[in-house]
């Protein structure tokens, strides 16, 4: 009777502990052209280092000569030099160069990882942290939807087994067309698959929403994110879609971010890239549509990106 009784606190015990750990996640972005991605990672690891989150790794959705040395110098720079980095190694074919990878690299020189082959490819990179993890693991993609779509790819039911929720910011709402869905046809064709066989709940940040707020304009001049705002020609701040789908994602909620969540399912068309969507309640899909003026997100988020 005794043992059963202790057996009983210490499984108490275990699930009061399990319910306050942070909630694991992984950052996924194209580290690309625009610099918004740098911001959103500031978000994250700030909010890591305030324990409400678990920042498992980060994962490339596109990679040029110098995406992984500027991720890897960049987080170096905040204090997170061992995180891991994973990337899409088969996704090299996306247009555009970034203004602001250099300046990462010429302002902080010192990096755990020089080059795309000092990391591993998504697929593995992903599996070894989802099966890893105790917890469900939330997603958090705001580049190209490649690197998740070949996670989904190689197996489905781990996804569905090991991922919480997957925020997104792609897609234009109600209907439209946006760059992270529209770009190549490997964007294309990798969004419509995770907007059809994606199994857990995903919610949309998309551009209609981003596009309305500007954020990053007081970080102080010696940080190395205001370089980089200023590198993109962002000094002054820059639209905040994926600093707005980091947050909303840290929060846990689109009600808790200032949002009302339209429910339903996300239709892509695979050769345009043209979404649309389909209103269900109950659906496992959702879009966000902002419930406040744009300063009132703005005014929420910057304090998150100074250090």
């Amino acid at each position: 009777m005794k043992i059963k009784f202790l057996l009983t606190i210490l499984t108490l015990m275990l699930l009061i502990s399990c319910s306050e750990t942070p909630k694991p996640v992984i950052f996924d972005t194209d580290w690309w052209t625009d610099v918004d991605d740098a911001c959103a990672l500031r978000i994250l690891l700030q909010e890591e280092k305030e324990g409400k989150i678990d920042l498992l790794g980060v994962c490339l959705s596109a990679v040029c000569p110098e995406s992984v040395p500027s991720l890897s110098s960049f987080l170096d720079y905040e204090g997170a030099a061992s995180l891991p980095i994973g990337a899409d190694k088969m996704a090299t074919d996306y247009p555009g160069k970034s203004k602001w990878h250099h300046t990462i690299i010429d302002n902080h020189p010192r990096r755990e990882a020089s080059s795309v082959d000092d990391v591993k490819d998504c697929v593995e990179f992903y599996r070894e942290l989802l099966s890893k993890s105790r917890k469900k693991v939330d997603i958090i993609a705001v580049g190209f939807p490649n690197a998740i779509s070949r996670l989904l790819d190689s197996d489905p039911k781990l996804v569905e087994k090991k991922v919480g929720h997957l925020w997104i910011m792609a897609g234009k709402f109600p209907e439209g067309e946006e760059h992270n869905f529209i770009l190549s046809p490997r964007s294309r064709t990798t969004g419509e698959n995770i907007c059809s066989n994606w199994p857990t709940p995903a919610t949309f940040l998309g551009w209609e929403v981003g596009i309305k707020v500007r954020v990053g304009g007081s970080v102080p001049e010696d940080d190395l994110l205001h370089k980089v705002l200023e590198a993109h020609g962002s000094a002054s701040g820059r639209y905040a879609w994926d600093p707005m789908t980091a947050w909303m994602a840290c929060l846990g909620s689109p009600e808790a971010a200032g949002f009302e969540a339209v429910e339903g399912k996300v239709i892509l068309d695979p050769e345009t890239g043209a979404n649309s969507f389909t209103e269900a309640p109950g659906g496992p899909h959702r879009y966000v549509v902002m419930a406040h003026d744009p300063e009132w997100y703005a005014s929420a988020i910057e304090p998150l990106l100074l250090k």
